[in-house]
């Protein structure tokens, strides 16, 4: 079974993924950009929460 850690981690690969899609076949918009920089922003989110789970569980 997945837990949760590794969940917010596959969140923040597919977020990045989609971020870099939407840069190389986007055109130049500012409504665009703020996308991107949405999915940028969860991916470092979910990373950093990630990271966080990690090492409190490994305290344990």
């Amino acid at each position: 079974m997945v837990q949760k850690k590794e969940n917010l981690l596959v969140l923040g690969m597919y977020s990045l993924i989609i971020a870099f899609i939407l840069e190389m076949f986007g055109e130049s918009y500012v409504f665009l950009d703020i996308i991107i920089l949405f999915f940028l922003g969860i991916a470092i989110i979910s990373n950093a929460r990630y990271v966080v789970l990690a090492t409190v569980d490994k305290k344990k």
